[in-house]
This record gives C-alpha cells, structure tokens and sequence, in this order.
C-alpha cells in the first residue's frame, strides 16, 4: 500500500511504501523510502516501534504510526491455536 504523510520537518508530502513483513513471530510493516532504503516497523504496547534499524527520527517514526493506525487493525499479536 502506499501511505502519504507530512515530512515533520517542512510539512512536504512524503510517500512511501509499505508492506507486510514477519518480523520473529510478530507481524510488521516494512516502510519503503522512495530511494529503496526501509524499516520494519512492529506495533507492541499500543505504539509503533522501529525493530530493525538503529535510529529513524522519532517524529517520522510517530507520524507514519498516525498514519498507519487506521489501516493496522489486523495486526495482532494473538497466536491461533
């Protein structure tokens, strides 16, 4: 999917990427630059966290979240039996 948010610095419009990704046994969200670099984000207490990179800024960290609650109802962290 592509997900449209406010770059937290100027207000531009940036676009990404995201994708759905295993992370371990937790379900994430790959988030694509358009240059192709990317991070999984995986949601836990109620907040997305960045898993698989050192430092993303915590402001573009927070409005991708903004930006992909509304969408990331199915991700869960319940194991069916």
């Amino acid at each position: 999917m592509e997900l449209i948010v406010k770059d937290p610095k100027d207000g531009q419009e940036m676009k990404f990427d995201v994708e759905p990704e295993m992370y371990g046994d937790e379900q994430g969200l790959r988030v694509i630059f358009p240059e192709k670099d990317s991070f999984v984000m995986v949601y836990r207490n109620e907040a997305w966290e960045v898993v698989d990179e050192k430092f993303v800024n915590p402001e573009l960290v927070e409005i991708i979240g903004k930006g992909l609650h509304p969408r990331a109802h199915y991700v869960s962290n319940s194991n069916p039996s």
